[in-house]
């Protein structure tokens, strides 16, 4: 019976790893950063002059079954010029892996002088997730610990992150759980090494001409049980309104963006990945869509640079 439980367990480890190694995260939220750098750090919420919404949609490895998928609705709110706050709500899927979590989060932003700001966030977490055991084939169907389904109930936790950044650049870290996922039936810490690790990154949003600005970044997620995850974004935005670029997760894939900003109220964007690991044997295509609605832009001289996209 131990060798039927481990079968079932060593399949959500592997589609859990797998999406972390190809993704830059054990958090799904994660997946999509590069349109909504909230996702990555809570100290995010508030830094840009403007509030808005998001809505995004991650399709990973299409074709292949089980393949992860992500909604997300967020908020970010500028609500005055030294604090702000944001919340997300974030749906995932990976194989038999079931998640929806709340995240709540505010943001103090010091000027330490003309030039540059240092914000810390706080951020409160509400999660629900699952493992499907009983969707699991079996050597044995009728295996009683097998049957029934793993869950955490509602469980809560939190998070914290800091952020360095003027009008060019930005330097953030953060925390994103300061404690592991516990299921109510049995201990699934010899099966999944759920540390959640840290994350640091850092961008740029350079003028190359009056016409065409440079956005490079990278980000790095680390100390969660794992090998290290690293990510190369380069972005270009033509006339403030067409973005495009390429991005490189280390030994995962190779992806394209666009994006079109319209009046500068809303922001379409799209993402493209290729796996350049043997993942690309049963799927070439991961798909990612962004829709964010900016409010209230405040009137005076931005003092941020844009973060990611």
């Amino acid at each position: 019976m131990k060798n039927k439980k481990i079968i079932g367990f060593s399949f959500c480890l592997a589609m859990l790893a797998i999406s972390s190694s190809a993704n830059a995260q054990n958090d799904p939220s994660f997946k999509q950063y590069r349109f909504n750098a909230l996702t990555l750090n809570p100290a995010q919420a508030g830094a840009n002059d403007y509030s808005d919404i998001s809505v995004l949609g991650s399709q990973y490895w299409v074709g292949m079954p089980g393949a992860p998928q992500t909604a997300t609705i967020s908020g970010n709110f500028h609500v005055f010029d030294n604090f702000g706050m944001g919340a997300t709500i974030v749906a995932d899927e990976v194989g038999p892996v079931q998640s929806t979590s709340v995240n709540l989060v505010g943001a103090y932003h010091l000027k330490l002088n003309n030039n540059w700001k240092f914000s810390t966030g706080l951020k409160l977490t509400g999660i629900n997730q699952n493992v499907m055991l009983s969707e699991l084939q079996t050597t044995d169907p009728g295996d009683p610990d097998m049957v029934q389904n793993l869950t955490t109930g509602l469980s809560f936790n939190a998070g914290f992150g800091f952020l360095l950044y003027s009008k060019k650049f930005y330097v953030g870290f953060s925390k994103p759980r300061v404690t592991a996922f516990r299921f109510n039936r049995m201990d699934m810490s010899m099966y999944v090494d759920n540390k959640s690790g840290y994350i640091s990154y850092a961008g740029a949003d350079l003028k190359l001409s009056n016409r065409l600005d440079i956005r490079p970044s990278v980000m790095t997620m680390y100390g969660y049980g794992g090998p290290l995850n690293l990510d190369l974004n380069v972005l270009f935005t033509a006339n403030k309104l067409i973005d495009f670029g390429a991005t490189y997760h280390l030994k995962g894939s190779l992806g394209a963006i666009i994006g079109l900003n319209v009046k500068d109220k809303l922001y379409i964007g799209y993402s493209y990945a290729y796996p350049v690991n043997k993942l690309n044997r049963v799927s070439v295509q991961s798909h990612e869509l962004a829709i964010r609605l900016k409010l209230n832009k405040t009137n005076k001289k931005a003092d941020s640079p844009r973060f990611f996209n």
